[in-house]
């Protein structure tokens, strides 16, 4: 049994990089960068900690007790710990995954603050779950990653965990069934709303057109917003406009920028255009949300 853990190790080294890229005390950050090339099935494999997954590239499917969930790009996969799962790779799509574990004791910590979420936490059938992401949470979770490769202060850091771990047990409270897409998308366009992701996120602050965009996807613009809505579940418009507000969010709370300043740092029109939107998406307008 030994010898054969041992030889299983040695395989995961060769199909995949894993980089702890931070170590805190309560939680880590690794990087999981997978090579393999063809569809394969894992060996059983122990969770030892709640994790949260955020996939930036590649699909595969995340088997446990009772549930298959197809995890790529727009998808968030939240396990917990004690459990066993296995994990098929589909369609020759190796995933580049950025992994969030947080340790035991934090664990218990959480399932003491959200009580709203003890339908997870707390039920022995429900192994994994499987959420839709959206603008808000990816760009916390690309704030982390280049705060990360500036070496921001460990006090930053955790407020950054904390804030997106709460975001995420937000949407795990009001989440909807997740429809699947097919397979049509799932073989020919996952890479295509990938690249989309990726460049609203580095040029939110920019003028971005729908042809701008279908063109860096080599999409035709006809097809695109289609593409983009069937695996986000919002529109591309959308998406920018909800990157760019949280952007607003977090300028307010952390900088002592004027109004003015940061909409035009969202590239909203006008101060009264990104106050309304904001006011629209967050429930409250940037005044009070500063106070």
């Amino acid at each position: 049994m030994a010898l054969q853990a041992s030889w299983w190790s040695l395989v995961l080294i060769m199909l995949a990089d894993v980089h702890i890229l931070h170590q805190a005390e309560f939680y880590r950050i690794t990087d999981f960068v997978c090579h393999c090339d063809r569809c394969s099935v894992s060996e059983t494999e122990y969770n030892e900690s709640l994790s949260i997954s955020f996939i930036r590239k590649g699909f595969f499917e995340y088997q446990t007790f009772r549930r298959e969930d197809e995890v790529h790009t727009g998808r968030i996969l939240v396990s917990k710990p004690g459990y066993d799962h296995v994990i098929r790779h589909i369609e020759g799509q190796p995933d580049l995954t950025t992994i969030l574990e947080f340790t035991r004791d934090f664990f218990m910590t959480i399932q003491s603050e959200f009580e709203t979420a003890a339908f997870f936490f707390l039920n022995n059938d429900i192994h994994s779950l499987l959420l839709q992401s959206n603008p808000r949470l990816d760009y916390l979770h690309q704030h982390i990653w280049n705060s990360l490769q500036q070496k921001s202060s460990e006090l930053q850091l955790d407020e950054m965990i904390v804030d997106l771990l709460e975001n995420v047990i937000g949407i795990m409270t009001n989440s909807k069934t997740i429809l699947p897409i097919s397979n049509s998308l799932k073989k020919f366009h996952l890479g295509t709303v990938e690249k989309a992701r990726q460049y609203l996120l580095e040029n939110f602050h920019h003028d971005i057109s729908l042809l701008q965009l279908s063109a860096h996807c080599l999409v035709s613009p006809f097809h695109f917003s289609r593409i983009f809505k069937s695996i986000m579940n919002i529109s591309p418009h959308q998406y920018l406009t909800g990157l760019r507000l949280t952007h607003g969010k977090l300028l307010l709370n952390t900088t002592s920028q004027s109004v003015a300043d940061i909409s035009y740092a969202c590239n909203f029109s006008s101060p009264e255009h990104f106050s309304s939107a904001y006011k629209k998406h967050f429930k409250i307008n940037p005044a009070s949300e500063r106070q």
